[in-house]
Order: C-alpha cells, then sequence, then structure tokens
C-alpha cells in the first residue's frame, strides 16, 4: 500500500459504547492505555485514543508488521515512532498525527519527512480579537502580522491566523523538534486564499530569511478546521506526490484489521464511563 495517506476521524461526534470502548483499549499498548485512561474528560481521552489506533493502523497497513507485532515509542520530544526494524521497501515511512477541536487527522509519507497540524476556527471565548492577535504576536514575523490585520474583519484576520500558526506546526512537528523552537523565525508567504474543499499547495516557507524550497505545504479545511501538512523529501529528490484527500473514517474502518493485544479489562470502561465530556460540561453540573 501506498504510503501517502490522509485520515480523519470525528472525534467530538463518537460517543463509544462500552463495547467499542472496551476494544479500543485492548488494541493498544499497555502504557498508552493507562496514559489515556487518566485524561480528566471523555474528549482528550476519546481524541488520544483515536490518534493511537490511526498510528497502530496505518503502520500495518503500509509496513506489513502484524498489528499485534508493532512496538510503538516516543521520542525525548514527545513524537511516536516505531520501535520495529522496517522492511527495506519503506525504511523511510514517517508519520504524524494530529487532534484539536472535532477532529483527529494523520498524514503519512513513504519517503518524506512530514508534519501534520489541525486548528478549528473558533473565536476565543473570552478575549477579544484585537487583544488576542496582540498576545500572540511575538509567534510570528512583521511580514506576517501585517498579512493578519490586512485580512479584513475579526474573523478573516482570525482565519488568517489559525492557517499562519497551523503551518508553523506543521514544519516544526515534521522536524520532530517541538517545544521551544522559536517559530518566529518562520515566514510563511499565503499565495492563495484557502477555501473549503480546496488544497492549497503553493505556500512557501523562509527560515531566517532563506527561502526552503524543499519543503512543500499542503493546506486544506475541513468542516471549519484549518489543516496543514508539511512535507520534506528524506533522500534529496523532488517531492513529486500529488496533494491527497482526506479519507474521513468510521470506528469500524479505524479498527478493521486490528488485533487485541491483551483481554477485555472493563475497568478503563468504568473510568471512562463516569468522566465529563469536557470542562463545558463540568461546568454546567
Amino acid at each position: 500500500m501506498s504510503g501517502c495517506i490522509r485520515w480523519a476521524f470525528n472525534s467530538h461526534s463518537w460517543h463509544p459504547k462500552q463495547a467499542e470502548w472496551t476494544l479500543a483499549t485492548q488494541c493498544v499498548q499497555p502504557e498508552e492505555r493507562e496514559r489515556i485512561s487518566k485524561f480528566y474528560f471523555k474528549r482528550d481521552a476519546k481524541a488520544s485514543m483515536v490518534g493511537r489506533l490511526m498510528i497502530r493502523k496505518v503502520v500495518h497497513l503500509v509496513t506489513g508488521i502484524p498489528y499485534e507485532e508493532i512496538q510503538l515509542g516516543r521520542t525525548d520530544k514527545g513524537k511516536p515512532y516505531i520501535i520495529n526494524d522496517l522492511p527495506w521497501h519503506c525504511r523511510h515511512f514517517e508519520f504524524n498525527v494530529s487532534h484539536q477541536g472535532e477532529y483527529v487527522v494523520l498524514a503519512s509519507e513513504a519517503e518524506s519527512l512530514v508534519g501534520i497540524d489541525i486548528m478549528k476556527l473558533d473565536t476565543p471565548r473570552s478575549t477579544p480579537v484585537p487583544d488576542f492577535l496582540h498576545t500572540m504576536r511575538r509567534q510570528f514575523t512583521f511580514e506576517e502580522m501585517n498579512f493578519i490585520k490586512s485580512s479584513g474583519q475579526e474573523t478573516h484576520q482570525l482565519r488568517t491566523f489559525y492557517r499562519l500558526w497551523c503551518l508553523k506546526e506543521s514544519y516544526v512537528k515534521a522536524l520532530g523538534i517541538g517545544i521551544g523552537f522559536e517559530v518566529e523565525r518562520l515566514n510563511f508567504d499565503l499565495v492563495t486564499p484557502l477555501l473549503q474543499e480546496d488544497i492549497v499547495t503553493d505556500t512557501t516557507l523562509c527560515v531566517d530569511g532563506k527561502l526552503q524550497a524543499d519543503w512543500k505545504f499542503e493546506e486544506y479545511i475541513v468542516d471549519n478546521h484549518c489543516i496543514a501538512v508539511a512535507r520534506k523529501s528524506k533522500n534529496n529528490t523532488p517531492l513529486t506526490q500529488e496533494a491527497s484527500t482526506f479519507k474521513m473514517l468510521t470506528f469500524t474502518e479505524l479498527v478493521d484489521g486490528a488485533v487485541p493485544l491483551s483481554e477485555p479489562d472493563l475497568s478503563y470502561w468504568e473510568s471512562f464511563r463516569t468522566k465529563s465530556e469536557d470542562q463545558f460540561q463540568t461546568n454546567q453540573r
């Protein structure tokens, strides 16, 4: 199977019953199951669980490693990686996941570094837009902030902000360097407006003023969420793969091919079902 994959799952609309959640907990590694069980809200537990199931599914499909033999670890920066030795034909395989708002998304590549980020196009709940943008100004270059402010109405300025933020995060995640990178060193030039159903691929990046011609970016709008994918060839050959559309997965598709790694343990279901969906549900109690 081609290593170039784009998946999305609406974790907000997923309300698992006992059978689904128990199966999900059986299909991830014990340490991940424990980590997920410690989330305070269902929303966060669901998003993290979906992300882990996505990773195991894509690794199994692309590499052919038996599902139950897949071993995943995390770098010191928290980025998931495959511990197993990879078959020669997919030795450069890379993947990345992100979740925010209502969706969990995954991007994978056969021969490229890849990073992905998603943000819901929401208005800040308690901060006026001008104040919010002012607070975040140090994360952007002078040119980027001018572009944000020139985008028109506040809703359009926010949309541009989220678009640029996703691009910066996708690049940093592709490098696997995590928190600490000075994202104000990154200057993105947004050539084409990002509209629903379109895939924008002509955005360019300069780092410390130098054009990064070997980096390519894909931008999407999915159900009021902005998504950015960053790619760079691992073998110094030009990227030729065209941008791929996102496939929306159901839970049935997510666990298709999955193999339980442990016996059912209903204590994880009991822990999950008693959680609030999110902080707003908690505040309404």
